[in-house]
């Protein structure tokens, strides 16, 4: 329990931060040094592409055409206002297109695990693959449970091979202490207990490495983590720094009103 709570915590640090990079930074060239505006927060609009939008106005024409037809003008108009009014508007149709990619998404991650299942343990995925045909239903639910048994090590594959080997092992090993556990409890004899023993000893032993190993190689990936958030901090400082810069100030803004207006010629400045 302990280990999927930390795998999940990995994972919501690496799902945060990714998302965090892919929305204010990778998804933009990069721009002129001492652009300001470049930061700008990325809302759930820009996240629609422009199909996407298309769709969703097709849906509000078929709710309700002048409406339809106000966005599109409003849309060559006022673009920041055209996407603020759509999400009210288009709000069924936008959680729709949510709707879908989140499935997407899930049907994807499935088609990976069983992929994963199928090489790592092939009879848990031959016989879903069979219950699939025969009983859908139970299908499903089964999966769901194979999904809770092996899932952090498929998590665990994604972000480090060796860890994924590091838990396979160990969960191989809770399997045999399961079952020389069961064979010491029904053991008649003195001298066959005291065999197993000793073999329940050197597994416990093995897992215990095991488990070491498994903290130094998730404190590994936490360091690591810790070391692109000091970066990110540092960069972030000096950011600040910058553009406390009162010449940096008057440059951003002059260069920012002039965009607006879409010419040079036409603001006099003092």
């Amino acid at each position: 329990m302990q280990l999927r709570r930390v795998a999940a915590f990995m994972a919501g640090i690496m799902l945060v931060g990714g998302f965090m990079t892919a929305g204010l930074v990778a998804a933009e060239p990069k721009q002129a040094q001492n652009d300001i505006w470049k930061d700008e927060p990325k809302g759930w609009q820009r996240s629609l592409s422009n199909e996407q939008i298309d769709r969703v106005l097709k849906g509000i024409q078929q709710r309700d055409p002048t409406r339809a037809q106000e966005l599109t003008e409003l849309r060559q108009q006022d673009p920041h206002r055209f996407m603020t009014e759509l999400r009210t508007t288009g709000r069924p149709e936008i959680d729709q297109i949510f709707r879908e990619r989140y499935e997407a998404h899930r049907q994807e991650r499935n088609a990976r695990f069983l992929e994963w299942l199928k090489v790592n343990y092939p009879a848990e995925e031959q016989a879903l693959a069979k219950l699939k045909e025969r009983d859908p239903q139970l299908y499903l639910t089964t999966f769901e449970n194979v999904w809770d048994r092996y899932a952090y090590i498929f998590d665990g594959e994604n972000s480090s091979p060796e860890l994924g080997a590091v838990l396979k092992e160990d969960l191989a090993l809770k399997k045999k202490l399961e079952q020389l556990c069961t064979r010491h409890r029904n053991e008649k004899s003195e001298a066959k207990k005291q065999e197993i023993g000793v073999e329940l000893q050197e597994v416990v032993a093995r897992r215990y490495d095991l488990i070491v190993r498994r903290k130094e190689i998730i404190y590994g990936q936490l360091l690591a983590r810790l070391e692109d958030l000091q970066k990110q901090l540092t960069e972030s400082r000096d950011d600040i720094a910058t553009f406390k810069d009162l010449q940096i100030k008057q440059e951003n803004v002059r260069q920012r009103v002039e965009a607006l207006i879409g010419s040079k010629g036409k603001f006099k400045w003092d």
